[in-house]
Formats: structure tokens, C-alpha cells, sequence
């Protein structure tokens, strides 16, 4: 299960970088396509990963990532009806700011699984000795 989520997660940096590395090229229709891919993959990963998050001692952690995810997307739904309604300047700045909402809650989600990691491996190494002891 460890392979698995350092896939995981180390495919979603790399995915990450990419994004980023590719702004100034695909700006236009393609950066909001890989933001949303890598969004909805993270999002998939964080609801598979949030039981483990609690077992392991970063509940508070994953509870923050939970509530700025649920404010910055009732932001953007907000942002979407002002659009509809009136499209304004205050629409476009809210936009903005949801877009660089999501990639501050994914790099915070990063940070918090890279730790998550870190833990499980450590825990998992840590048990290979007390048991080899026996």
C-alpha cells in the first residue's frame, strides 16, 4: 500500500510541475484542464486517503485541507453565478482568486502527504525491528 500512495503522490507532483512549467505555453484552455485533472485526482486521493490520515495522528491536518477545499469551492461556485448574472470585474477577481486558492490547498495537500509517507515508512521500518527483536 506504501508503493502505491508514493506512486501516487510523487505522479501528482510530477503532474504539478508540468502544469506550472507549462503556463506560459498552454495559458489559455490548457492550464485550466490540467488543473482541473490534477484537482479531481488529488481530490480522489485525498477521500481515499483522509481514514489514514486519522489513524495516524494528522486528523487536524487533513480537517483543514477538507475546509479550505469546501470554502474555496463555494467560492468558485459563487464566482460562477456573479459571472452569470453580471459579468464583472469582481467576477474575474474572485476567479483569480479560487484559482490560486485550489493550487495553495494542492500544494498544502502535497505537503501533508509527503509527511503522511514519511510516517507510514518510518512506522513500517520501526515495526520491521521491534519484530525481528522477538
Amino acid at each position: 500500500m506504501l508503493l502505491l500512495r508514493k506512486i501516487d503522490c510523487y505522479g501528482q507532483f510530477v503532474l504539478g510541475i508540468l502544469i506550472i512549467i507549462m503556463i506560459p505555453i498552454l495559458f489559455n484552455g490548457s492550464f485550466f484542464i490540467g488543473l482541473l485533472l490534477i484537482g479531481c485526482w488529488q481530490i480522489i486521493s485525498a477521500i481515499f486517503n483522509t481514514y489514514s490520515f486519522l489513524q495516524t495522528g494528522f486528523e487536524k491536518r487533513i480537517l483543514f485541507y477538507w475546509a479550505f477545499f469546501v470554502t474555496d469551492l463555494a467560492l468558485f461556485y459563487f464566482t460562477y453565478w456573479i459571472h452569470l448574472f453580471t459579468p464583472s470585474i469582481a467576477a474575474e477577481v474572485f476567479f483569480w482568486i479560487t484559482v490560486g486558492g485550489a493550487m495553495a490547498i494542492g500544494a498544502y495537500y502535497w505537503r501533508i502527504y509527503f509527511r503522511l509517507i514519511e510516517f507510514i515508512s518510518l512506522r513500517n521500518e520501526l515495526d520491521g525491528l521491534t519484530k525481528s527483536k522477538h
